[in-house]
């Protein structure tokens, strides 16, 4: 049985307590908004707001833009993504969990969240964790926001997957983390995604 979006938004609302560590996919009620045609990995919900990150959203930096040459960074550019809206000065790095770090957060089994110049470090030297990518900003919801979101259908809630996180084309995270639910975002009413 075939379920829509709204119907699938409502018995997630209804089966999780959080939506920390799931992607939030922009449906077509969020164009002409910063998340039109987004996915953002939620880090932290709880019933004081939600905290996340844009994961498809390029910044046209690089990181060595914005870090002192004293990191003495590698030739490699690692590119830099708008992690959302809200404090675009800071500089956050997902990545996967072979390393841990002083002020890291790990999301589940696959993937870090951190701030630390350790990792930058660890980059000049050539032992930075194999999955990374670093964001400025973020996504904030106060209480309820994100659950109201949600309920008036701007958001499809998506299980994390590590692929579409680290190995996926920036363009299409948000069409392949919907696939792999069955969802084809090219069918939903109103979405004008080009392909």
């Amino acid at each position: 049985m075939a379920v829509s979006p709204k119907q699938h938004a409502q018995l997630l609302i209804v089966e999780e307590d959080s939506f920390g560590g799931k992607f939030l996919i922009a449906l077509p009620s969020l164009q002409g908004d910063f998340f039109q045609h987004t996915i953002t990995l939620v880090i932290d919900h709880s019933d004081s707001g939600a905290f996340g990150l844009v994961i498809n959203k390029t910044a046209d930096l690089n990181l060595s833009d914005l870090v002192s040459t004293d990191f003495n960074l590698p030739p490699a550019q690692l590119p830099v993504l708008l992690g959302g809206p809200v404090e675009q000065d800071h500089l956050y790095f997902l990545h996967s969990t072979e390393k841990s770090y002083t002020d890291s957060y790990c999301i589940n089994g696959d993937v870090t969240l951190t701030t630390s110049a350790e990792l930058l470090d660890d980059l000049s030297r050539e032992q930075a964790p194999e999955n990374m990518m670093a964001l400025m900003g973020y996504a904030g919801w106060a209480a309820g926001q994100l659950e109201s979101e949600v309920s008036r259908d701007a958001w499809l809630i998506a299980p994390f997957e590590k692929d579409v996180l680290f190995s996926t084309p920036l363009a299409e995270r948000p069409v392949i983390a919907a696939r792999n639910m069955g969802v084809d975002l090219n069918l939903i009413i109103g979405d004008t995604r080009q392909h």
